[in-house]
């Protein structure tokens, strides 16, 4: 009878650690040791282990792994689920929480934080907690606000740049903390936002708060102990190259956000960093020029800073068009009969710019064309467009806004991409700032040449402030953010279309494009994998995956308990092949959506039956 009771409190115990649903094993692996990749390891396809929070060095969001393929993907079932939060008496509050992490993996472990700044280390195959690591922040410092994207791994370390500026380096086993380094002060609004990049020993982070007044930088730190070797701030002072095209009085010193983890390089030596826009957001106090290296590819040699070369995608930015916002991504293919290696930036714009990674040169060409102009927000007369197709509308769905009328009364005035808008009345233009593209990654497969866009159609009606009030600092959460424009209260804001689409980078034209209901935008980000399989979330709680060539919706999985706004994963452990996704919700595609979010901080692995 104590043998029963004994294994009855077992099972119960490990049914609070994790819920299983259906498991092939119930084995815990002990945890390998993380080596000090190379850098040929890190910008290999990824295959059993996936040890970035984007798959490799390159950001490609590939894997090679083809037990999971289209004719048995609708066999895919739960092999394991459980809650990802620390410890507490009471229950934990997700609500209006942004879970946005993607797990790594390697040799049977996986690690990842929360949508808190809490990180974790699991059995990826019975979804066991081996170790938890919760940050201990400053007082009065919230972890809410704003979210965690990842973590990278290296020379027996897990790395994690925390939202209050600092980075930290636990050890791989225990969770404990070998180090932490202070990089920017939360109250000069420095954050982070996505995980450092490992290369060489190397650890290179960008630093996010560019729309909190922080005046945004890249560093790289040393992997072993946290010091810091080197920065580069993405704007420029004094007689630094590109501070004058800036006014020589300007209205503040500050902007420049780096959302999305770095890709690096090797054989080049550089790492490629995607910068955001300026501040404020309205060009009426700014002043006239092209503000580098805001809304900009920059080109940095990854062991010293030093700038190598950049390309603007938006010059004297008003739209909120973050360059920054989803992961540039290396991929090397014949074009035109030659083979060429390239950086793809996926824009707000709805645009992809493709450049030689070596030059930042355009492949397929770029082109200076007339935009429409607005005097009081000192527009710039051209906007770089890329030859091809965009992969998101680029003028808004009047339809959309039939029986609309602004706040005011008054008509509002419509247009395309880079629209201007003023102080005098309501402007409503596409893409919105929500993209085109935002954060979520894409894909790019090696086997089809595809670049996979978790994209959306979106229009937005702005009004600027007026110049006395624009620039100012306003309280947000630890921060506090410069005030730029305003969207008006009653007003839809945003209105939107998601999509996965697919572009082929030999041409930068559409391929296919799978549409979602008006209003549920796609905000999950994108796994490809050598079994032709195309995998993306729902904010209907649902994990499904498409057919790479086609497009063709091959899956769906059961609703699960929250909404998923964070990238799909693969690996594989003893042969067997799992897809993994962190399901919690998020504020923002909340806000600028109509579809229901459902939140909390769960996880959960797929894999086909035995």
């Amino acid at each position: 009878m104590k043998g029963i009771r004994a294994l009855f409190v077992l099972l119960v115990a490990g049914a609070v650690l994790a819920t299983v649903a259906w498991s092939a094993s119930s084995k815990t692996h002990a945890i390998t040791p993380i080596p000090a990749f190379t850098p040929t390891e890190l910008t290999a396809v990824p295959g059993d282990n996936w040890v970035t929070s984007r798959g490799d060095m390159y950001n490609r969001q590939y894997s090679s792994l083809t037990d999971i393929g289209k004719s048995n993907v609708s066999q895919l079932k739960v092999a394991w689920h459980t809650r990802v939060a620390v410890p507490t008496k009471g229950k934990p509050n997700f609500t209006g929480s942004s879970a946005e992490a993607e797990p790594v993996v390697y040799n049977g472990t996986m690690y990842m934080p929360d949508a808190q700044g809490n990180v974790f280390a699991f059995d990826a195959v019975t979804g066991e907690r081996l170790w938890y690591y919760k940050p201990k922040y400053p007082k009065g410092f919230s972890a809410g606000l704003p979210t965690s994207r990842g973590v990278v791994i290296g020379d027996g370390k897990v790395f994690m740049a925390q939202t209050d500026g600092s980075v930290v380096g636990l050890d791989q086993g225990t969770g404990r903390v070998a180090w932490k380094t202070k990089v920017g002060d939360y109250k000069q609004g420095y954050f982070f936002t996505s995980p450092p990049t490992y290369v060489d020993g190397t650890l290179i982070a960008g630093t996010s708060g560019g729309d909190f007044g922080a005046r945004c930088k890249v560093v790289g730190m040393d992997a072993k102990t946290g010091k810091v070797k080197w920065s580069f701030f993405v704007i420029p002072t004094g007689k630094q190259f590109g501070a004058d095209t800036w006014p020589k009085k300007r209205a503040f010193l500050g902007g420049g956000a780096i959302w999305a983890p770095l890709t690096v390089d090797p054989a080049l030596g550089l790492v490629y960093v995607g910068v955001g826009n300026p501040i404020p957001y309205n060009g009426n106090v700014r002043g006239k020029g092209k503000e580098l290296f805001t809304e900009s590819v920059v080109a940095l040699n990854y062991k010293t800073g030093k700038y190598k070369w950049h390309f603007q995608e938006v010059h004297h930015d008003i739209w909120d068009y973050d360059t920054a916002a989803n992961p540039l991504v290396l991929f090397d293919l014949n074009i035109k009969g030659k083979m060429r290696h390239a950086v793809a930036s996926i824009g707000k714009t709805g645009w992809v710019y493709i450049l030689d990674r070596a030059t930042g040169k355009p492949v397929l060409g770029i082109n200076e064309k007339k935009v429409p102009q607005m005097a009081s927000q000192h527009t710039w007369p051209t906007q770089p467009i890329p030859v091809g197709q965009p992969f998101a509308a680029q003028c808004p769905d009047l339809k959309q806004w039939k029986g609309y009328k602004a706040p005011d009364g008054k008509p509002y005035n419509s247009g395309c991409l880079f629209t201007p808008y003023t102080t005098g009345h309501y402007t409503l233009f596409a893409p919105a700032a929500l993209g085109g593209a935002d954060w979520p990654p894409s894909s790019y497969s090696v086997k089809t040449g595809y670049l996979y866009i978790c994209s959306k159609d979106s229009s937005a009606l702005w009004k600027a402030l007026p110049q006395a009030q624009a620039g100012k600092l306003k309280p947000l959460g630890n921060f506090f953010q410069v005030e730029g424009l305003f969207t008006p209260k009653g007003s839809p804001g945003t209105k939107s279309l998601g999509k996965v689409v697919a572009m082929d980078m030999r041409t930068n034209r559409r391929v296919w494009s799978a549409n979602f209901a008006p209003g549920d935008i796609c905000y999950s980000g994108i796994l490809a994998t050598g079994g032709g399989l195309v995998v993306g979330g729902r904010n209907d709680n649902r994990l499904q995956a498409y057919d790479d060539q086609t497009g063709k919706l091959l899956w769906s999985s059961p609703k699960l308990v929250a909404s998923i706004a964070a990238p799909p994963m693969t690996y594989t452990v003893d042969g067997k092949q799992y897809v993994a996704v962190y399901a919690g919700g998020n504020g923002l595609s909340a806000s600028f959506g109509t579809a229901k979010v459902t939140y909390g901080s769960d996880l959960y692995t797929f894999a086909l039956p035995s």
